[in-house]
């Protein structure tokens, strides 16, 4: 199951090929979906589960880079461009919106189907390297993917506890050209694991965007989307990973030629060096007890 709003040509053409009407299997279906609308997320899990029965993987995906309506330095009620309003209640940045909550909200909806129907699922949140590194020009999507890091690290217990797998992918740019400049986002994956095969990455060009253009050129180092998707694939698969690793993915030169450099982000360098967390206090001691009642009552208490 594809959820996106739209479809680039190339999500089109795979939805073609591998269609419900073609008696072959395995079949992909496309739902419209605008994740920043929970009622919208609902109805895609159900759907979902009526097309196919089980949903193994999600594949967290949806993502815009802080389009002009939805931008730190266009404040809303202030620039023309802001879409989002000052007087909102609640109030929000879409960015945010569409990069952070919703992710975090489909994570939601399977896990507590995973646990009540004993699934061991397997969750992968597309992240970027703005998760840890930093941009005075777009600190809202930068910030935004911080937080789905911060979160994926958050939930790194799950396989062992629960048997889900959880990690993330940050790529660096990846090269979507040829594509219409009026698309944005990155669409989310829901499959069962005999359909894996199907993971082809149709990513947007974000970066085709007015507003974006200066900064990829032609002839940068870039990623194509199939490289992309292949490591997601392994990320997916591979027993290296699933327990809340933050894996880096980018074009890189080497002295062979260009080729992908992959690795995993560590993060126990921005850790307390001295006495403190868990050591002190009862945090870590709380943290058990939540854990063993997650595992006796799932989360519907």
């Amino acid at each position: 199951m594809i959820a996106d709003i739209k479809l680039l040509p190339e999500a089109e053409k795979l939805l073609a090929k591998w269609s419900a009407f073609n008696d072959e299997k395995p079949t992909a279906y496309h739902q419209p979906t605008d994740v920043s609308d929970w009622g919208q997320l609902i109805s895609l899990w159900k759907t979902s589960l009526e097309k196919l029965g089980r949903i193994d993987i999600v594949c967290n995906g949806a993502g815009i880079y802080e389009p002009p309506s939805s931008n730190f330095w266009n404040p809303p009620g202030i620039s023309r461009l802001a879409e989002d309003k000052a007087d909102a209640s609640p109030g929000g940045y879409k960015t945010f919106d569409v990069n952070t909550t919703a992710p975090i909200r489909l994570a939601q909806i399977a896990m507590d189907y995973w646990m009540n129907e004993k699934v061991e699922g397997n969750l992968l949140w597309v992240a970027s390297l703005g998760g840890y590194v930093h941009s005075f020009h777009t600190p809202l999507y930068f910030a935004s993917k911080a937080a789905i890091v911060s979160f994926v690290k958050s939930l790194a217990r799950l396989r062992t506890d629960f048997g889900i797998r959880n990690a993330a992918i940050c790529p660096g740019t990846v090269d979507v050209s040829h594509s219409p400049p009026d698309f944005d986002t990155s669409r989310t994956y829901l499959c069962r694991t005999d359909i894996l095969t199907l993971l082809h990455l149709t990513q947007t060009p974000i970066f085709d965007r007015e507003d974006c253009r200066d900064r990829v050129q032609p002839g940068d180092l870039m990623l194509t989307p199939d490289e992309c998707a292949s490591v997601m694939q392994d990320i997916l698969t591979d027993p290296r990973y699933g327990d809340g690793n933050i894996v880096e993915a980018m074009a890189i030169n080497t002295e062979a030629g260009r080729g992908v450099g992959i690795r995993e982000v560590i993060f126990n360098g921005l850790y307390p060096t001295s006495s403190g967390y868990g050591e002190n206090n009862h945090i870590a001691e709380a943290e058990e007890k939540f854990v063993q009642r997650v595992l006796d009552k799932g989360m519907r208490e």
